[in-house]
């Protein structure tokens, strides 16, 4: 949890357990920007959470490019 504290984001990796979704509704709360990565099965307003979720790496990469910029 230190860790996730002191962190600016999180990126959950799909699928995902419960547990780190659980992570996923604490780093929100502490006002972290959560993004997500990969298919989910079932749309849930749990994913409202996310700032963006990403289809796969390379459409992560392309994000992250640009915030560089």
């Amino acid at each position: 949890m230190e860790a996730e504290k002191n962190s600016k984001n999180l990126l959950l990796v799909l699928p995902a357990g419960k547990s780190a979704h659980i992570e996923a509704g604490v780093a929100y709360g502490l006002g972290k920007k959560c993004y997500a990565i990969g298919e989910y099965d079932v749309t849930d307003s749990l994913y409202l959470i996310f700032d963006k979720i990403f289809a796969d790496e390379k459409e992560l990469e392309e994000f992250l490019k640009d915030r560089k910029k």
